[in-house]
């Protein structure tokens, strides 16, 4: 699939002589923020494989700026990264768009039952090299912000007696 101008736009997107005026659509845009290179290399293969328009960031701090300069519609965020961890940039983008759809990515489950504050996300999903239950969670989380789904929190991966109440 060919990007067009920093993935704002589908090559094939964009309308020849042929189609319709006003079909240039702007691709849906995922935050993905994770200190390791290489979770961030293969998520953002597999989300970009999906259609989506991915914008990186390795740690917290550079999660919080990316957030405020590229307006995604949601946000990946590993919880575990330098300067600030992911429920504090949870808690940031929450106090900038308190509807944003937020999915917590941790390889640890108790990360996320551990601390109150990820109860604001829209899932919390335990790392895998199978993205299924992410790519779920993406398209839950897109459906609830665009008021299309339900706004309860997706726990996937975490068994029931991990849950928080």
């Amino acid at each position: 699939m060919a990007w067009h101008k920093s993935c704002k736009l589908r090559r094939d997107a964009i309308p020849d002589s042929t189609q319709a005026q006003g079909t240039v659509r702007r691709m849906t845009k995922i935050l993905l923020a994770d200190d390791s290179r290489n979770v961030r290399k293969y998520c953002r293969q597999v989300l970009e494989d999906d259609g989506y328009c991915v914008v990186e960031a390795s740690d917290g701090l550079e999660a919080v700026r990316v957030f405020r300069a590229e307006m995604p519609d949601l946000a990946i965020l590993d919880l575990r990264m330098p300067w600030l961890n992911g429920l504090d940039v949870l808690e940031c983008i929450k106090a900038i768009r308190p509807e944003f759809p937020v999915v917590l990515f941790t390889a640890n489950d108790e990360d996320c039952v551990g601390d109150g504050r990820s109860a604001l996300a829209t899932a919390c999903i335990e790392k895998s090299e199978d993205l299924t239950e992410l790519k779920r969670a993406v398209v839950r989380g897109l459906r609830s912000a665009s008021g299309g789904g339900e706004g309860s929190a997706l726990r996937l991966g975490l068994t029931p007696t991990l849950l928080p109440a």
